[in-house]
């Protein structure tokens, strides 16, 4: 799938000490979403390419006998190109391929924070083939729009 990309955004990135033996945690809240995207006359932005969507990962991380954790919020605006379904018609692989930029970003600005804190940099390396699953809500609305269709 060809993707347009807009910049990486954080909009939050937090690194906190933390005690080496607290509880291991690792969240990654991958959501796609489609806002209503205007340009600056107020004009809906033109989807022509394809559906243009947000990615947005809130997270919190505390790796295992690690003495930090981080947090934050990261988000990207792409374009997938010849996608103009809605946001539920996108399969797991798909979601994978438009946030993995994003959670790359996580790996790097972890490493580097971690780099000047720690005088080591610490590599999280989140596996490229990590298998995405829809949220619930996401599963709620698909369910609810195969009852619909069946009826």
């Amino acid at each position: 799938m060809k993707i347009n990309k807009g910049a990486v955004n954080v909009q939050a990135f937090h690194y906190d000490v933390e005690s080496s033996s607290a509880d291991v945690k690792t969240e990654l809240n991958i959501s796609v979403e489609h806002p209503d995207f205007k340009d600056e006359n107020g004009q809906p932005l033109s989807e022509k390419e394809g559906k243009i969507l947000q990615v947005v990962v809130p997270f919190e991380i505390h790796p295992e006998n690690a003495p930090f954790k981080v947090s934050g919020l990261v988000g990207q605006i792409v374009q997938p190109v010849g996608f103009q379904g809605e946001v539920q018609d996108l399969e797991p692989k798909d979601i994978q391929q438009l946030s993995r930029p994003v959670v790359e970003y996580i790996e790097t600005m972890t490493y580097q924070i971690t780099s000047v804190a720690l005088n080591r940099g610490f590599s999280l390396n989140f596996n490229k083939n990590i298998k995405i699953e829809p949220n619930e809500a996401l599963k709620e609305l698909k369910a609810k729009e195969k009852k619909n269709s069946d009826k």
